[in-house]
């Protein structure tokens, strides 16, 4: 079992300004004049744009938007000074750490197309001044605020859990051992059964790729199947391979090669790869089931509904929801320090699996996947079967046998 010659850091020190005992306190009187100037400026902006409807343009959402953002900012990294300044505590948690950089990136980079985006609202406003209520629509101002934040958000997860699954050698550790790989251990147990596995994975890989390709090319080929259920269909057959090719591959060199570990890194990518994807699954089987709800029990309005805008949005905020739970779980998993043990009983990487071998309190870990199994596997499965019901229902008042069975085919592929 490889373990690093470095021990684990479990909180860091921030010693900025330390050595200037003597204007710790004009600093904390000058942080809190600023900080509540921005709160009062910021709120007040928000608060007037929202009650004048006089104010209520995209320059003004934006502008709503930049100021909940300078006030999230502010709160996120002012607080915490004042009380390093007022009570000369200076550690913080690991945790602590890569909370206060996910958010201040986050925020930082959500600025900088958030400016962009204003930027381009301007250019609108002033070069096509005829054209800017119709380029410049409620629905088009409110998905450029949207993916500003998610941008900015996905930009900060990532480079956080790149930064903080590397092992740091400094002076703030624990008295354990920082683990720089995993072992896989999987039914290594049975290795009359490794070459049976390898050719059944990879007949099951190998179908699995081309049927799913097979559907896509054909979605994309056929104008008659440029529709909302393909495009789903289509989005469902590509998470599939994604899926499958980031599990099955590293499962077959393993049964062929016999070698067992991966490291910290790699497991990290393997977990954010499968459990965005299972999340992505989730949300998208449940977007299906309300746009096939929508196509049965309001055939006339389908097409005005479930517009190319609106499902096209519909599957990037799936994926993007799976991302970023995919993201915050990894983090809050790898962050953590392991004890000694890096043998996992599984073939792949899995979040339960490494909570095992933490050597902290995992209830943070705990709450944080019980709220998201019920946002992400539970409400989704409810509005599947609520769909169905009113699908059901509504196929059921179908006078002509031809009818229903007609409706019951547009489902099937939803079904399975």
């Amino acid at each position: 079992m490889k373990m690093g010659n470095y021990s684990a850091v479990t909180e860091f020190f921030l010693v900025g300004l330390s050595k200037y005992p003597e204007i710790q306190l004009v600093l904390f009187m000058l942080c809190l004049i600023m900080y509540v100037i921005i709160l009062l400026g910021n709120s007040l902006l928000i608060v007037i744009s929202i009650l004048d409807s006089r104010l209520h343009t995209p320059m003004y959402f934006f502008l709503g938007n930049l100021s909940f953002l300078d006030i999230c900012y502010t709160s996120s990294s002012i607080p915490p000074m004042l009380i390093i300044f007022k009570s000369g505590r200076k550690s913080i948690s690991i945790i602590g750490c890569a909370l206060q950089m996910v958010i201040s990136l986050g925020l930082g980079s959500t600025e900088c197309v958030l400016l962009a985006v204003m930027a381009y609202d301007r250019y609108v406003a002033i070069c096509n001044p005829l054209r800017y209520p119709i380029i410049m629509n409620k629905v088009l101002y409110v998905h450029m605020a949207a993916w500003s934040w998610t941008i900015g958000c996905l930009n900060s997860l990532v480079q956080t859990v790149m930064t903080m699954i590397l092992p740091f050698c400094g002076n703030n550790m624990g008295n354990y051992s920082a683990v720089t790989e995993f072992f896989l251990v999987g039914l290594s147990k049975y290795p009359e059964l490794q070459l049976i596995l390898f050719v059944l994975c990879l007949i099951m890989y190998v179908i699995i790729l081309l049927g799913n390709s097979l559907l896509i090319v054909i979605s994309i080929l056929d104008s008659r199947l440029h529709t909302p259920m393909y495009f789903f269909l289509g989005n469902l057959s590509f998470l599939d391979i994604c899926y499958t090719s980031s599990s099955i591959p590293p499962m077959l060199i393993i049964f062929k090669s016999g070698r067992k570990s991966i490291s910290f890194t790699g497991c990290a990518l393997q977990m954010v790869i499968s459990l965005g994807l299972g999340s992505t699954e989730c949300v998208l089987l449940a977007v299906m089931a309300y746009d096939r709800y929508v196509a049965i029990c309001n055939p006339l309005r389908y097409p005005i509904i479930m517009n190319k805008v609106l499902y096209v949005h519909m599957a990037a905020w799936s994926w993007t929801i799976g991302c970023l739970n995919s993201l915050v779980q990894t983090v809050m998993t790898m962050i953590l320090p392991f004890c000694g043990n890096n043998v996992i009983d599984h073939i792949t990487c899995e979040i339960l699996a490494l909570l095992k071998l933490v050597c902290s309190d995992i209830s943070m870990n705990v709450s944080i996947m019980t709220v998201t199994s019920i946002v992400l596997l539970i409400i989704p499965l409810l509005l599947i079967f609520i769909s169905y019901v009113f699908i059901l229902s509504s196929i059921l008042r179908i006078n002509s046998a031809e009818g229903r069975k007609k409706a019951f085919s547009t489902c099937s592929a939803h079904l399975t």
